[in-house]
Parts: structure tokens; C-alpha cells; sequence
């Protein structure tokens, strides 16, 4: 299903209800693959390997404030 989504001023875009309410998290990870902006339900089964993601990213150099981390992986 495609639907057409406006960023605020912010730029926040809000996923539809329905779209958030087939999942039982308020947390989705998101990365870019090319073109494509992807998002993904963060289900608690995922949780560590989002950790694990997070933590290899912050040894690799690729330092960011904690927050900042913590919201990319949903944490």
C-alpha cells in the first residue's frame, strides 16, 4: 500500500494509524538503501540486534551525540 505523506515544518511525517496499529511497538527503525527511505516496526525480538547495530556504528568512529543514536535505532 503507497500513500502520500507531507513533513511538517520539522520535518516529522506521521505513519497512518492503521499502519502503526498492525504492530504492537511505538518504535520503528529507519534507514536509506539508495533511493529508498525504509522503515521498520522495531518488535522487542529486534531489540538487541538494534543495540548490537547501534553499538558496532558508535565503534566504527562514526560518533553521533547519544541521543541522536538512540533515536536512529529506536532506544
Amino acid at each position: 500500500m503507497s500513500k502520500i505523506l507531507q513533513a511538517t515544518s520539522r520535518g516529522q511525517v506521521t505513519l497512518p494509524k492503521s499502519w502503526r496499529d498492525q504492530y504492537k511497538t511505538q518504535y520503528f527503525t529507519t534507514e536509506i538503501q539508495g533511493a529508498t527511505l525504509v522503515i521498520k516496526p522495531l518488535i522487542q525480538e529486534d531489540f538487541g540486534a538494534s543495540v548490537e547495530s547501534a553499538w558496532s556504528e558508535y565503534k566504527k568512529g562514526d560518533y553521533i551525540a547519544s541521543e541522536a543514536l538512540m533515536n536512529k535505532y529506536g532506544l
